[in-house]
């Protein structure tokens, strides 16, 4: 269940809401030439229609005041605090999400009418953590009917190593002012996912179909939990390990052929499996020019090593109209 809104209340988070949206779907638009800046200034209205939406179901009057007690206007309203105020009114100073909030609201100024394409790629983990804190709170809040997740997916990335470098002064001073900001952070600020989220995109196991269903799930790196953390690092360690290329991982040279069939109890030897394979004709002589006419299911050229590697089949073959099961 959800807060109960008031008409008003239920506006400002309407808008919340379509604002986040409208940010996202900015940031994930290829076409967009200003992504940054655009994704900020929507972000920063989304929080602060939820904030004052959440001032609202509190009660709090989140207007300014002049000295005299009355309350500032402009064009005959009531000035509403802005979204620095905001954070200040609900977050403690360190708190991750204050700190990520803050940084946006600093460079909201910066990049409301400049185009900064070297600022995308300098701010993608303080990004996502931006959406990502939001989610968390006006589901909290407000309940789960406002949630984005149920509107949004997650892109198809295209990552590449080669950064954009700033064209200009300005650009080069608002991502020095990025760094800088970073650099004054207290380091457990600095290393929560709810100030700067970070994640490796790691292939997904399933044991059925069902369990595999969903493509992407993120998994929230909690610094509190160790062990629980200690088992993720594990797991991604064991499927990046998993899923090193190997060449040739399931084929095998000539002495490896002849270790499995003395497994099998069977003593043969090099000039052995040299007759075999002249006699099924699985490769070329060792004269011949073209070295890669094999018989696959058996048999395949390494150009790399140059040399011959043999498959499970071949040893199967072996096995099975070679060598005479031993008696028992």
């Amino acid at each position: 269940m959800g807060t109960r809104l008031s008409i008003y209340a239920k506006g400002l988070i309407d808008k919340a809401q379509d604002s986040a949206i409208q940010a996202v779907a900015t940031y994930n638009d290829p076409r967009s030439s200003f992504r940054t800046g655009n994704f900020i200034v929507l972000m920063c209205i989304a929080w602060t229609s939820m904030l004052h939406a959440y001032f609202e179901t509190k009660k709090i009057k989140y207007y300014y005041k002049q000295p005299n007690g009355r309350y500032v206007k402009v064009d005959g309203e009531k000035k509403s605090w802005d979204l620095s105020r905001c954070i200040e009114e609900i977050f403690d100073e360190h708190d991750p999400v204050r700190v990520n909030l803050e940084l946006f609201t600093k460079l909201r100024n910066k990049v409301e009418h400049r185009n900064l394409p070297a600022l995308d790629q300098e701010i993608v983990g303080e990004s996502q953590a931006l959406v990502l804190n939001f989610e968390h709170w006006i589901v909290t809040n407000f309940g789960r009917q406002y949630s984005l997740m149920d509107t949004m997916f997650v892109p198809i990335q295209l990552t590449s190593s080669v950064r954009v470098l700033p064209k200009s002064k300005l650009e080069q001073n608002v991502v020095e002012f990025v760094k800088d900001f970073r650099n004054i952070i207290d380091s457990r600020v600095m290393n929560s996912q709810e100030y700067s989220f970070k994640a490796f995109l790691v292939p997904k196991i399933g044991n059925h179909r069902s369990s595999s269903d969903m493509a992407i799930e993120f998994v929230k790196y909690d610094v509190s939990n160790p062990e629980e953390m200690e088992k993720y690092d594990k797991a991604i360690v064991a499927i990046k390990e998993k899923h090193i290329p190997v060449v040739n991982h399931d084929l095998y040279k000539p002495g490896e052929v002849i270790d499995k069939l003395k497994e099998h109890g069977y003593d043969v030897n090099f000039h052995w499996h040299t007759q075999k394979w002249k006699k099924y004709k699985v490769r070329p002589e060792n004269n011949a020019k073209d070295k890669a006419n094999c018989k696959t299911d058996y048999c395949t050229y390494d150009r790399a090593h140059t040399d011959y590697v043999y498959t499970d089949a071949w040893i199967k073959l072996l096995l099975e109209k070679e060598l005479k099961p031993k008696a028992t």
